[in-house]
């Protein structure tokens, strides 16, 4: 029944942009008819009031449109061109209670990267994608490094900081960090990601994981752990970056990630290691895009076990390890400038965004943002997107 009123709808959405076409044809405006639906396990489909944003690709200016009752949209006034559409639906605990049986806060994402409207545009559907709240979240990401005294090139004094964002202690025991594949998009006739077509897993290059036998390392609420690519004081370390603006030793970082090579190429310094679990790219060092990474946490009950695969239209042999979406507690996706959209690398359910920051090499950090507080503990923001929930900041801080 919903189906055939769907395909009605469309029709009549087509005859009537047809005719706005005659009145707006001097100054090329077209229209388009978009529908957007819960996902299949939701028990109602259309899904009303989600927000609709279509942003020119050329021109930069964004509309924003609502979904009416039975999740439908018609824009009849916009010029001929490509655009970037993005859906956004957040579902209250006591909606997502009747809808899909969770008392939570969920939040649904969609988005079409590079939409053509033009003279003969057919009807798009959009169905909402996302995850459950797993209260792990990427507090702060410091992937740019730094410049030395003399102006060089400085990346050993990469961090991340994973907060729990949740009102429950959560064990970092067997928590895993990663990072994709795939450029940041630094070049715009570079090779896009060939593991997009899938919606429903990460492919990641390189797997970490917290130690431990299940309760070694609590997180409690409003806590967090640092990670460090070398867990040094890298302000003054013989062998740091005076310039640096972070310390990552001992009592500051929990944990480095150390590469054990034959020629001791990576130290061990004194901060506990992680675990390598898969390491498809990596040198003396975890060194992540300074570009900007694709960078994820998850859980899985056997990640070694988990299947490694070539990536698609690519010649060359590295292989990936595909981790299915509904294993993340969070992803995040920071690319290398605004124009790059198209070079994501994190399925939209869960990140319908990306982060960018001014170039490599600046000491800039992407920090996320305080939604609110709630007797003294902060709620960090997390929608799904990183456009959203994350800010540029000039100067990283650990744990802060």
């Amino acid at each position: 029944m919903y189906r055939n009123q769907f395909i009605v709808w469309l029709l009549l959405g087509l005859v009537v942009m047809g005719g706005c076409r005659k009145a707006y044809l001097d100054v090329n405006l077209r229209g388009v008819a978009l529908q957007v639906n819960f996902p299949d396990n939701f028990s109602t489909i259309p899904a009303a009031n989600a927000t609709v944003s279509f942003r020119n690709t050329n021109t930069g200016v964004q509309f924003t449109f609502t979904t009416d009752s039975e999740g439908r949209i018609l824009v009849d006034s916009l010029l001929k061109g490509s655009y970037e559409v993005n859906a956004f639906r957040k579902v209250e605990p006591a909606e997502a209670l009747q809808l899909v049986g969770i008392d939570a806060e969920i939040f649904l994402n969609a988005a079409i990267p590079n939409l053509s409207i033009g003279d003969n545009n057919v009807p798009e559907v959009l169905k909402l994608k996302g995850t459950l709240p797993g209260g792990l979240v990427f507090k702060e990401v410091f992937y740019t490094g730094s410049r030395t005294p003399a102006g060089g090139s400085y990346f050993s004094d990469q961090f991340y900081e994973i907060y729990n964002n949740s009102a429950d202690t959560i064990y970092a025991d067997s928590l895993c960090i990663a990072n994709t594949g795939g450029t940041s998009g630094q070049s715009s006739t570079g090779r896009t990601w060939g593991f997009m077509s899938d919606p429903d897993h990460v492919y990641l290059q390189n797997v970490w994981m917290v130690p431990g036998t299940g309760r070694d390392h609590p997180i409690a609420p409003g806590e967090s752990i640092i990670i460090a690519q070398d867990g040094i004081n890298h302000q003054d370390d013989p062998l740091g970056n005076p310039s640096s603006p972070v310390n990552l030793g001992l009592g500051r970082a929990d944990f480095e990630t150390y590469v054990p090579r034959s020629d001791n190429r990576d130290l061990d310094s004194d901060v506990p290691n992680l675990t390598a679990i898969y390491l498809g790219s990596v040198g003396f060092d975890w060194l992540v895009p300074v570009f900007g990474p694709g960078m994820v946490i998850f859980r899985h009950s056997n990640v070694a076990a988990l299947p490694l695969f070539v990536e698609p239209n690519n010649t060359s042999s590295a292989q990936y390890m595909q981790v299915p979406i509904d294993s993340v507690y969070d992803a995040v996706d920071f690319l290398a400038n605004a124009n790059a959209v198209n070079f994501k690398r994190i399925p939209v359910a869960l990140d319908a965004g990306f982060k960018f920051c001014s170039g490599t090499y600046v000491g800039e950090s992407v920090r996320r943002k305080v939604r609110t507080s709630i007797n003294g503990r902060r709620v960090l923001q997390d929608f799904n997107n990183t456009t959203e929930d994350f800010e540029v900041a000039t100067r990283p801080l650990v744990r802060w």
